[in-house]
């Protein structure tokens, strides 16, 4: 049985300018674009109010704004037009197997379309739920209409991939409740449009702002394979960061992470379960020397000794929490 916390208030300890950490946050996608989520300014305010340095970066949000760009568009027709001339030869070299040609029909009929005058009719779209223009019904309508064109577009060059705008319905055609096809999806350059979107738009910010500590918080099912995604590229890329996954999806597949240790060797470092403010913040401080990772509360974690997961639970005081920052 877990013991159940709730503290009042935690007294700061003692540290100087060398226990500061920078922390960077991120939202992964697929999150609805219009109902931006508590988690990550929530997180923030508890951390910058102990003088830790945040960075919170909304990649769901980043996501959407950078499929519907011109210049990822073009990118995508540039990937459709490689793909178009592999199947080719292999047609020619008799070894297209069925999938390959379901695959092939779907890019020639794809690539004949006009990437600009879809480039120009959803940038235009975008700005349209961003202005005025959002409120006639008929304009709007053909914005939406616009996005799923768009997404149909974008799925082609990830086939057999299924990438929706809305409802939140995309489909790589992994399991994300199967551990062993979630590793798959994971390293899978074809289907996964989800390495793309880090390359592009992740990796280059963590590049720049070289974080201690990356927090990804993984809120649903569908988030679920973006959010490994990126994790697992931070990782691979800069070993020395330390990353750190939470959310609710998190919380519900404890039982199931903590007999898959391979998660906490390639994908992420540690993981928090419930609510995660103060988790966070004693976790920094355990990873800067102030205190034991075994008296992090809500945490499972890793080290040289195995897989552990600590059996305290701390439960948030919403009254006593600063206002999301």
């Amino acid at each position: 049985m877990s013991n159940l916390l709730q503290i009042d208030g935690l007294a700061p300890l003692a540290s100087d300018a060398r226990t500061k950490s920078k922390v960077m946050l991120l939202f992964p996608p697929e999150w609805v674009p219009t109902a931006p989520y508590l988690a990550l300014p929530s997180l923030t305010a508890v951390l910058r109010e102990a003088g830790h340095s945040v960075i919170q970066r909304d990649i769901n949000i980043a996501m959407w704004d950078h499929f519907f760009s011109m210049d990822f568009l073009i990118w995508v027709k540039a990937r459709l037009g490689m793909q178009l001339k592999a199947l080719q030869e292999k047609e020619k070299a008799g070894i297209l197997t069925e999938r390959d040609a379901a695959h092939k029909a779907v890019v020639e009929q794809t690539y004949d379309l006009d990437v600009f005058d879809l480039a120009e009719r959803v940038e235009d779209a975008k700005r349209i739920v961003r202005g005025e223009r959002f409120y006639k019904a008929e304009l709007l309508e053909g914005a939406l209409n616009t996005f799923r064109e768009t997404m149909t577009y974008i799925s082609a060059a990830y086939f057999p991939a299924s990438l929706v705008f809305y409802p939140m319905e995309s489909n790589l055609g992994y399991r994300p409740g199967v551990s062993t096809e979630v590793f798959d999806c994971l390293d899978d350059e074809h289907v996964n449009v989800y390495r793309d979107l880090c390359n592009q738009l992740v990796l280059p910010e963590v590049a720049k702002e070289r974080p201690d500590v990356v927090g990804i918080s993984i809120g649903t099912q569908m988030q679920l394979l973006a959010g490994l995604t990126i994790a697992k590229m931070i990782k691979e890329t800069f070993p020395s960061i330390h990353i750190v996954v939470g959310g609710n999806i998190i919380t519900r597949l404890q039982e199931d992470l903590v007999h898959h240790e391979r998660f906490f060797m390639e994908v992420f470092d540690s993981s928090i379960l419930y609510e995660g403010e103060h988790a966070l913040l004693w976790l920094i401080e355990a990873l800067n020397g102030q205190r034991q990772l075994s008296s992090v509360p809500n945490l499972i974690y890793r080290d040289e000794s195995g897989l552990h997961r600590n059996l305290e639970v701390y439960t948030e005081k919403t009254t006593a929490l600063p206002l999301p920052d």
